[in-house]
């Protein structure tokens, strides 16, 4: 599911832990931390065909981004100690024939039979983000003996701060959180874990900001309770991770999955810099870069000089064959559905006026509605039903219901970028994708 950015309106969530200094994660609130983004710009002006030598492991993972809604680090990073090259980013040329990426399958692309990865955010196995796939994937794939997941580290702030919206927000909004909130103590108490595969995340000390050896060596000691060696490294930037820390982990092999912009993300526009330094240091450094988006591996080709992006669909990642699931809620009109985030990519307007519009038909809406100004005008329309956020497999259920489903985003670079995972459900259940303008003709 999709998710995005709160608008400048929104309540701040207090700062979960800092990528680029996990020093200034647990720091009070009023306390400001020290920006440290040394390690980031360095890797930025480092020609990415080459690889680094070895150095000194030194855990200064470079910044965990703010996604889609989540409380995340205040933006320590946003200045870099040195001007790090190709901080905004490039558009395309027009009008320059770009040659088409390399398309290839998930299996067989890992090496060996251990995995560690680390995601950008604190959300796998709610709403079926790429990684889920991944991981179900490896799952089922017997050569793949144990996968080890890092998402984001978090402190008590941000955990307090998902509670407080959990209880505060309208029932609608706050399921957001409270699903989150959930499922975070559910993997910190080891409840998702399975025989093969097991999540870990950092949960920073009270009081005691953790500094970069601290972060080092409970990621290596994760790797070794595991029992895992040489293993395949993926990545999914910008996520807490850098060079050293990958390379203390002596990784068989490195793979990043690139899955938009997130230099586009209205939240993080004090971090283009220290993101576009960390993109340059993983397509430097990988050894295979891969995207679901063909718009993002035309435009990162060009402003990092980085020709062999390959193509993986989020198609080429379901492991369960598509089945029409049985209608199981009495409806009265046709259904007309969305599932994702309702924050910022909303075309706002159109979407209001194509309900208006569309009286004879059911609008239902489900995901992420905190800070969003169409959720706000939306739930105003008497056609209008808002499920809220729910777990991957009850939402799966309601898409099942949808008789067509709508992607109805503004015309944007970030959108140009991202292939919306969502897409790929509405496929999965056989419901047609239509245009807001086609609703008229929908009988």
């Amino acid at each position: 599911m999709a998710t995005k950015a709160p608008s400048k309106t929104t309540a701040r969530a207090k700062p979960l832990p800092s990528v680029a200094n996990p020093k200034a994660a647990a720091a009070p609130a009023k306390t400001k931390a020290k920006a440290v983004a040394q390690p980031v710009a360095k890797a930025a002006s480092t020609a990415p065909a080459k690889k680094a030598k070895s150095t000194k492991p030194m855990a200064t993972p470079p910044v965990a981004v703010k996604s889609a809604g989540r409380p995340a680090a205040k933006p320590v990073a946003a200045r870099p100690l040195v001007k790090v090259a190709s901080a905004k980013p490039k558009r395309s040329a027009p009008g320059k024939a770009a040659k088409p990426p390399k398309e290839i399958s998930p299996h067989s692309l890992v090496k060996g039979k251990h995995i560690v990865c680390f995601w950008k955010q604190n959300d796998l196995g709610l709403f079926g983000r790429r990684p889920d796939r991944w991981i179900a994937i490896w799952e089922q794939d017997p050569k793949v003996e144990k996968v080890l997941v890092f998402e984001t580290p978090m402190s008590h702030l941000g955990l307090e701060e998902w509670l407080k919206r959990a209880v505060t927000l309208d029932a609608t909004s706050g399921s957001e959180y409270r699903l989150l909130l959930d499922q975070a103590v559910a993997k910190l108490q080891g409840h998702c874990d399975t025989d093969k595969i097991t999540y870990k995340t950092y949960l920073t000390p009270v009081n005691k900001p953790a500094d970069n050896q601290d972060y080092l060596r409970w990621v290596l000691q994760q790797v070794k309770e595991q029992g895992i060696n040489a293993p395949t490294v993926v990545l999914w930037p910008a996520c807490f991770a850098n060079a050293a820390l990958v390379k203390a982990i002596k990784p068989m092999q490195i793979i990043t999955d690139l899955v938009d912009d997130q230099r586009l993300f209205p939240a993080n526009a004090q971090l283009v810099p220290t993101i576009t330094a960390q993109y340059q240091m993983w397509l430097g450094l990988s050894d295979v870069v891969l995207s679901n988006s063909l718009g993002l591996i035309e435009a990162f080709s060009q402003e990092f000089d980085h020709a062999d992006i390959a193509y993986l669909s989020n198609q080429a990642l379901a492991v369960i064959p598509a089945k029409k699931a049985a209608k199981t809620t009495a409806k009265k009109k046709k259904v007309v559905g969305f599932v994702g985030n309702m924050r910022d990519r909303m075309d706002t307007e159109a979407l209001l006026k194509a309900m208006a519009e569309n009286m004879d038909k059911d609008f239902w809406f489900v995901g992420q509605t905190h800070g969003s100004a169409f959720y706000a005008k939306g739930r105003k329309q008497p056609n209008a039903k808002f499920w809220g956020t729910l777990p991957r497999a009850e939402a799966e259920k309601v898409v099942a219901q949808f008789d067509v489903a709508l992607v109805p985003f503004v015309a944007s670079p970030l959108v140009e970028r991202m292939s919306p995972m969502k897409q790929e459900t509405y496929s999965h259940y056989m419901v047609p994708t239509i245009e807001l303008s086609a609703l008229k003709t929908l009988k």
